[in-house]
């Protein structure tokens, strides 16, 4: 008889196992964003092959510092460490779809009440056996989970790789900001210098009476505005090397960084092609793989409307001698399947189907939005890599117009053919290009990088 019954269950749960596996609630599509055929700016045509975009620049000191990033940056391994934490996630979603077993032991002693009727003596019971649970995904509740999980994976993933792209162009811009600031010190170096230079001639001929207290009182604020705009210079020149220290996680205490003056003009990523961006983009890809998972979760939310069926088991022994355990008179199981049908909730299963709605339309609304930010990102870069050349070569022209102009005038005073204010307004005129010029060159780089952080680091 316990054979034939042992039979029947088994039918069953067989028959329950196959009929598994029907997932109910929307599967998920993906996204659909109008991207644009073409950018409205023109882009960089040239095939570029390197394993890395760092390895554009050809700097071995800017990819020692990204390097270093990569491995110490403590942001991006807490961020590692998340993405662990997810992939874990999907294991234990996993597990529902596996039966659970358990073992247990117990013993008792209890004595019946005398008034029942009962003899009123202690008595010992023993017992140890398995507990099986094996709920049957019969409209996939736990594949939802799953689904879930390995999306949010998925997007941790991606959010890792956003940020490390992010810390690695934050180097190359600091790095880059760096140099072209060399660039604008020594400039202004070499003003102090000559203003010091020129307080001293002022002076001798104060003296001799060939100039007026006038020109010594105007050399003497040229040199202190020159002296304290270095001191601004060098100020930031260590704010940007604190700032890398921070970001290949160093201490700003111990860390230092030689860079020589910025010159040459970038090498510019293309940026592919429009409907590529949707797939390069980490940022993007972590908005999408959001949206994949509040679409399983509102699976999860339907399935919860349907039974769920568990098969149920155990098996052991028991007896009131544990010495009896081994005898066949003390063995005992059971194995059946369980249903449990939701009926009256209170409105809880379908407040939490309206909010795995809602927060499915929040994520799609976020990817869209962020779709419509890495666009206009790109083609900000693109803009600022056409004008920004056009605005260099001007700032070129201007830098050596300015030092030829600040040569002759320095010769003209020197000759008493102009007066000393026309001398300074040249040599203002001519520190004031050159400083320009650094900072153009360095805003140059700087977009170069954006640029490639706006096509996703990769455009291959």
């Amino acid at each position: 008889m316990k054979t034939r019954h042992y039979k029947h269950h088994s039918l069953l749960a067989a028959s329950l196992i196959i009929l598994s596996g029907c997932a109910v609630g929307p599967d998920y599509k993906k996204a659909e964003s109008a991207a644009p055929l073409a950018y409205s700016q023109p882009t960089p045509e040239a095939a570029i092959d390197v394993a890395h975009w760092v390895e554009l620049y050809n700097e071995p000191q800017l990819a020692a510092l990204v390097e270093l990033a990569r491995l110490y940056n403590y942001n991006l391994d807490a961020l590692y460490q998340r993405t662990l934490q997810s992939r874990t996630i999907i294991n234990r979603e996993r597990s529902g779809r596996r039966p659970q077993v358990n073992t247990n032991a117990a013993a008792n002693s209890f004595e019946d009440s005398e008034e029942l009727g009962n003899s009123g003596e202690s008595e010992d019971s023993y017992s140890a056996g398995l507990t099986l649970g094996w709920e049957l995904d019969l409209f996939g509740r736990v594949a939802r989970l799953v689904e879930a999980a390995e999306a949010d994976a998925e997007a941790s993933q991606a959010a890792y790789d956003e940020l490390l792209l992010l810390t690695e162009t934050d180097v190359a811009i600091n790095y880059f900001r760096l140099r072209a600031l060399k660039r604008e010190i020594e400039a202004v170096e070499r003003s102090v210098e000559t203003r010091r230079e020129s307080l001293d001639i002022i002076e001798q001929r104060f003296e001799s009476g060939t100039v007026s207290d006038l020109d010594v009182a105007q050399s003497e604020t040229l040199l202190a505005e020159s002296e304290a705009d270095l001191a601004a210079l060098l100020r930031t020149s260590e704010a940007l090397e604190h700032a890398l220290a921070v970001l290949t996680g160093q201490y700003a205490t111990d860390f230092e960084v030689d860079v020589g003056r910025l010159a040459g003009s970038p090498v510019v990523a293309p940026v592919g092609l429009p409907s590529s961006l949707l797939t390069r983009r980490p940022d993007l890809r972590q908005a999408e793989f959001a949206l994949q998972a509040a679409n399983a979760r509102v699976g999860v939310a339907t399935a919860n409307f349907y039974p769920r069926i568990t098969i149920g088991g155990s098996a052991g022994f028991a007896a009131l001698d544990a010495g009896n355990w081994f005898k066949n008179t003390a063995g005992f199981y059971s194995i059946g399947p369980e249903v449990s049908l939701p009926i009256f909730q209170g409105g809880r299963l379908r407040s939490e189907l309206s909010r795995t709605e809602l927060a499915y339309a929040e994520a799609l609304s976020l990817y869209q939005q962020a779709v419509v930010e890495a666009f206009a990102e790109v083609e900000d870069a693109l803009s600022g890599w056409r004008h920004l050349s056009t605005q260099r070569a001007a700032r070129e022209r201007a830098a050596s117009s300015a030092q030829r102009a600040q040569s002759i005038a320095d010769k003209q005073y020197r000759s008493g053919l102009i007066d000393f204010i026309s001398a300074l307004d040249a040599e203002r005129t001519a520190l004031d290009a050159e400083r320009r010029l650094a900072q153009v060159i360095g805003d140059e780089y700087e977009n170069s990088v954006r640029l490639i952080r706006s096509a996703g680091g990769n455009w291959q």
